[in-house]
Formats: structure tokens, C-alpha cells, sequence
């Protein structure tokens, strides 16, 4: 006698919540009101707006917005890509993400090579 096989399993209903969007709800931003955002760069806490193009780097390793502040831009073979266009990106990194050395010091506009932790 086989005890086991009469038993029905129960099936366990998972309790998912679905979201309904309201599409009607969302509200379509223009381009002026999209340019009054602001950015804050988080070496000087100061804030910008878009329009004002301020904001030089987002940083490799924080993931942060800089106007200065900025080691510059890492020439490795790491921190290349090729676009689509194909010129190549260089990731741009902070003073506060790289190694203390003498190479890697603040850069005026963001406008030099550094050399990054991944080297």
C-alpha cells in the first residue's frame, strides 16, 4: 500500500499586484520645462539647470554628476569604447574615484587623461 499517491497536492496561487497605469494621468513635458531641471554636482553641492551646461562629467566609478572636481579622462584599454559613429569614448572619472597620485590631479574643465583604478 502506497500511502503517498492518494493525496492531492495543493497548488499554491502566488499573490501578484498589478499595477493599472492611468495613461491619462501622465502629463507630457515640454522641452523648456525639461531644461529647468537641475543637476547637483557633488563635489561643490552647487546645482545647475540642464540648460546652462554646467555639469562636464558623470563619473565611471561613483556613477555622480561633476562641474569640477574632475580627474579627467582615462586613456586604458578598460575605459575605451567605439560608438556607433565610430569615435571613441573615454569613461571620465572624479578625484575622488582614482588612485592619489601625481598624474591624477584636478583638471580644469575635465580636459586630460588620468589614470583610473582599473589599470
Amino acid at each position: 500500500m502506497c500511502f503517498g499517491n492518494n493525496q492531492k497536492k495543493k497548488k499554491i496561487k502566488k499573490n501578484k499586484i498589478k499595477p493599472y497605469i492611468h495613461h491619462e494621468d501622465i502629463s507630457k513635458i515640454t522641452t523648456e520645462e525639461f531644461l529647468k531641471e537641475t543637476i547637483t554636482c557633488n563635489h561643490c553641492k552647487k546645482k545647475f539647470n540642464l540648460e546652462s551646461n554646467e555639469i562636464k562629467i558623470h563619473c565611471a566609478g561613483c556613477n555622480q554628476f561633476y562641474h569640477c572636481g574632475i580627474a579627467g579622462k582615462c586613456n586604458c584599454s578598460d575605459c575605451k569604447t567605439v560608438m556607433r559613429n565610430n569615435q571613441i569614448h573615454h569613461l571620465s572619472w572624479c578625484i575622488h574615484c582614482v588612485p592619489k597620485i601625481s598624474q591624477n590631479k584636478e583638471k580644469k574643465d575635465g580636459i586630460g587623461y588620468c589614470i583610473c583604478k582599473l589599470n
